[in-house]
């Protein structure tokens, strides 16, 4: 039975003890990946400040792909230098990313 190849992952050398403090600090951390050719390159980021989505939201209606930079660069904790460098990855990561934004879900009731 052939082994199967594994995929390299480059994640900035970011350790379980890192993720633990950014964890701390952030309460929520979240972990994308994106595969190119061949490779998984790995970036952690936290949750949008209201200052970010509403950076976001604003240059949104004018600019998109400005926009999807600001929440990156201002989610982004670390992880493959690859990721933020290459414009195709970024924006496979971006697409993830975004989904922060609607994670939550919220219920009204009346009483």
């Amino acid at each position: 039975m052939a082994k199967e190849k594994e995929t390299p992952v480059s994640n900035g050398g970011i350790t379980q003890e890192q993720i633990a403090m950014w964890k701390n600090q952030h309460r929520k951390v979240s972990e994308i990946s994106v595969i190119d050719e061949g490779e998984k390159h790995v970036g952690y980021f936290h949750r949008p400040s209201m200052e970010t989505m509403s950076a976001v939201n604003k240059i949104g209606k004018t600019d998109e792909v400005k926009a999807a930079n600001i929440l990156f660069d201002n989610c982004w904790l670390g992880g493959s230098q690859t990721m933020k460098e290459d414009a195709v990855v970024k924006m496979a990561a971006i697409g993830k990313l975004n989904e922060l934004m609607n994670i939550s879900t919220a219920e009204i009731k009346n009483l």
